[in-house]
């Protein structure tokens, strides 16, 4: 499979030599003060440094760009309901029958809504610069089972590649004639039957392979595992958590003490 549906890019910067366990560390306390602060302008200044972060670590503009479209409908669609679900206060910009909009609640809609897109670029930090056999190491390392790391690393690894075939099986399919663009969603649905099929037959496949490949690597044949490469904490991923720590804890303090 192409590494096109790979969520991990190879690289030497500096958060691909970063510890998982610290870069898992980051997403967490970037996500709880992303969830805890509901500022605008907090909110953008933890966007910004997401996306420096991204950028600097040389993450291509076309992944960027893919969190950000398929994260846009939904920032789009969570804004307007809160616009007309939550009238705002006077003075209003727009007042028309239901719809009462002022500075407060389109400031707090798109706080709401750039907020999604922040969380997910939170966990594309880790997911982008980690592979998946380090990805398993580091949990692993924090005291889940190796057989749930796995599981949970090959999830993460196979479902762009499932992505990716959805869209093969679907470009196949138009090619052949089948048309999707019915605006009639139960027609539409009818439509997708062969599409889910195929996808379920490569479902089949995909486990079948996998399981032999597991099962050709002896894989729990031993209930003591060891690896090529152990995990080890340097200097730069202490002070990078140290330094997580207390940032995260001088933002819960101005957010719930000030």
């Amino acid at each position: 499979m192409s590494t096109r549906y790979d969520l991990y890019q190879p690289g030497s910067s500096w958060l691909h030599r970063l510890d998982p366990r610290c870069k898992l560390l980051l997403a967490v306390c970037c996500s709880l003060v992303l969830m805890c602060w509901n500022n605008l302008w907090g909110v953008l200044g933890v966007l910004a440094l997401l996306q420096m972060a991204l950028v600097s670590a040389r993450i291509t503009r076309r992944r960027l760009a893919s969190v950000w479209k398929a994260m846009l409908p939904t920032m789009l669609l969570i804004a307007l309901l809160w616009l007309l679900l939550y009238p705002g206060r006077p003075p209003l910009l727009v007042s028309f029958w239901f719809v009462r909009i002022s500075w407060a609640s389109l400031a707090q809609a798109l706080t709401i809504a750039l907020r999604l897109v922040a969380l997910a670029l939170a966990l594309f930090l880790w997911l982008f610069t980690t592979d998946q056999t380090a990805l398993v190491r580091g949990l692993v390392a924090l005291g889940l089972p190796y057989a749930a790391g796995l599981t949970l690393a090959m999830a993460l690894r196979y479902l762009p590649t499932m992505a990716g075939a959805l869209r093969m099986v679907s470009d196949a399919q138009q090619a052949r004639a089948l048309d999707l663009r019915s605006r009639n969603p139960l027609v539409r649905a009818r439509r997708y039957v062969p599409i889910i099929v195929a996808m379920l037959i490569t479902a089949v496949r995909t486990a079948e392979n996998l399981s032999r490949a597991l099962e050709s690597r002896a894989y729990g044949s031993s209930p003591q595992r060891t690896n090529l490469r152990e995990l080890a904490y340097r200097r730069v991923d202490w002070a990078w958590t140290l330094g997580t720590l207390l940032v995260t804890a001088a933002a819960l303090w101005a957010r719930y003490g000030l």
